[in-house]
């Protein structure tokens, strides 16, 4: 009778994932067994010897024939890692992606740089899972040290699901006393200028940050199995050249960006910096605009000073 210990089975679902074209199948195993044993994947290998009783067994086969369905493993396990907070995910929000954590080092960098005693007014749009505000949120508080009176941020999406696990993720990570010093706001960009939204922060914004919709219709069909068939396609596809909705942001945001001290900040795909840089200066004028790259040396965030 086969004894199945962490060895054996581990080495079992590596074979196996890669006889089925699994991508990534060594670590697809080590995760999904390391939340199954709530050990992490170091721990794995200290445990070598350790049988996996019946119910673990059970639950490791059940993740194992979801990816086996190329169900990306943050939705099997419903948590994804992002800077230092760990967040509930499903398929109402994407994925949060290593490349984006980026966005929150330069606007913390911004933050830290800029700091006085007046109130800093932050907005994303497009918040999804919340992670750059949350984890925005968290630093500020825990780094920067920050009163409460002199931050807040608003994270706005025009879909409920997104944003309910956002509210959801906040509290939880942040507890209720920071959960108050964000606003989330269900509505296309933001809301409609007739609204008290409108009077509140006309003038007032001091960072805009957002990881919009980018990918373009072409770009779209060729993404890989795992992300098409389960991320939102919503938070994806960004029309037929990508760009449309920065420019829908860049003229909605507008009216809103203080003239003393404002930041935007767009993740972007290095194939759209160029006509994303000159769209943006055609809008959004003066401004100096600089583009920083990812791990890969691709363009990845772009800072529109105003």
């Amino acid at each position: 009778m086969q004894i199945w210990n962490v060895k054996n089975i581990l080495e079992w679902a590596i074979d196996y994932f890669n006889r089925k074209d699994i991508p990534q199948p060594r670590l697809s195993a080590e995760l999904l067994l390391s939340s199954v044993l709530d050990l992490d994947r170091i721990n794995l290998y200290l445990n070598y010897n350790r049988i996996l009783n019946k119910q673990e067994l059970a639950t490791y086969k059940k993740y194992i024939l979801k990816r086996l369905e190329h169900t990306p493993i943050q939705y099997i396990l419903n948590e994804a890692y992002f800077r230092k907070i760990k967040l509930y995910v499903d398929k109402e929000v994407l994925i949060p992606r290593p490349e984006t954590e980026l966005i929150v080092e330069k606007a913390f960098q911004i933050l830290k740089d800029s700091l006085s005693k007046d109130k800093i007014n932050i907005l994303e749009i497009g918040t999804g899972s919340g992670a750059i505000t949350i984890s925005l949120a968290y630093e500020i508080s825990n780094e920067l040290k920050l009163p409460d009176e002199l931050w807040e941020i608003v994270s706005t999406d025009n879909n409920p699901g997104a944003l309910a696990i956002a509210e959801n993720n906040a509290r939880n990570i942040l507890g209720n006393e920071k959960f108050n010093n964000i606003k989330f706001i269900e509505c296309d960009i933001v809301p409609q200028e007739s609204s008290d939204f409108f009077k509140q922060y006309i003038n007032k914004i001091n960072l805009v940050i957002s990881n919009p919709p980018y990918i373009s219709e072409k770009d779209y069909e060729n993404l890989s199995r795992e992300v098409k068939e389960y991320e939102p396609k919503n938070a994806l596809l960004g029309g037929k050249t990508g760009l449309e909705v920065y420019e829908k942001i860049l003229y909605k945001i507008k009216p809103y960006l203080c003239t003393g001290f404002c930041h935007i900040l767009f993740e972007i795909d290095s194939a759209q910096s160029a006509p994303l840089k000159k769209l943006s200066e055609d809008i959004i004028s003066p401004a100096e605009i600089k583009i920083d790259k990812d791990y890969n040396q691709r363009e990845r965030i772009m800072t529109i000073k105003v």
